[in-house]
């Protein structure tokens, strides 16, 4: 049976509109842990010999002693944590990270991916490109002095410049930021959503996003740090399967443009050969 050209132009259309408006976020690899794994990005670590200097601490104040990659896992549906009950797991779709755990053993975990900001980054609400992710950390209270605490720490980098995007850093207890109490002496927060809002410049260049766990550097304590939803679209809302998963800003791999050459290809050749 022949297909008439003019249905086979359309189907070949809608196919192109399907596959082009297909979501994807457009950075970041993986950057919802649906695979179940940390594929696309890089786990690193070692051990905490406390934060350097005097408080108030910052990223620079930051030390880790080379070693093996901390721990890292990945929570599914129906996951709690006893130590942070109003956590909602997971936070996005049915996967998120956890880095470092509560063993201790003043280990340190890192969570690292570099990726090109591109077009497809850019807000149509305001025309900049943003990255946007949530973390939630959970830390025991040892009651150390300030550099022997558990602590976390997130920072966004421009590599073609090396200037700070976004950072955040705070010690278990620290004074100002808004912990709440879990069980026994564990301190937490609910999942923060960010959104880091970058120039206009960046598109085309280098970003670089690093998550950091620590336990307390005397070895005793640990400290964790759920992360999740990394993109540039809007975070969704957390609490299992059934949240509102990020709609991913329209993007078109290389794949997907073959498959579109090849659809239209044949549409052509159908469409010459009727009227041959």
């Amino acid at each position: 049976m022949k297909i008439p050209a003019s249905t086979a132009s359309r189907c070949t259309l809608a196919l192109a509109c399907l596959l082009a408006s297909a979501p994807a976020f457009a950075i970041f690899q993986n950057g919802g842990f649906e695979s179940n794994d940390y594929t696309g990005w890089t786990l690193g670590g070692g051990t905490n010999p406390g934060l350097a200097g005097l408080p108030p601490f910052t990223g620079a104040s930051v030390q880790v002693m080379p070693g093996a990659a901390g721990p890292a896992s990945i929570v599914a549906t129906g996951a709690t944590d006893p130590r942070a009950p109003d956590i909602l797991l997971p936070r996005v779709g049915e996967h998120t990270a956890k880095l470092n755990d509560e063993g201790g053993g003043a280990l340190v975990t890192t969570l690292r991916q570099v990726d090109t900001v591109s077009a497809s980054d850019v807000d149509p609400s305001d025309h900049l490109p943003h990255i946007r992710f949530a973390f939630a950390p959970v830390l025991d209270d040892p009651n150390h002095a300030p550099q022997e605490q558990p602590y976390f720490y997130v920072v966004v980098k421009n590599l073609a410049d090396g200037s700070v995007l976004f950072e955040q850093f705070a010690y278990s207890g620290q004074a100002g930021v808004q912990f709440k109490n879990g069980s026994g002496s564990w301190k937490y927060l609910e999942f923060q959503d960010v959104d880091a809002v970058l120039p206009a410049s960046a598109v085309g260049q280098q970003v670089e996003l690093t998550v950091t766990a620590a336990d307390c550097s005397l070895g005793a304590h640990g400290g964790y740090v759920y992360v999740d939803g990394f993109g540039s679209t809007q975070v969704g809302g957390g609490g299992g399967p059934t949240a509102r998963e990020p709609h991913g800003v329209p993007a078109t791999g290389n794949a997907t443009l073959a498959l579109l050459a090849s659809l239209l290809a044949f549409a052509g050749w159908r469409i010459r050969r009727r009227h041959a």
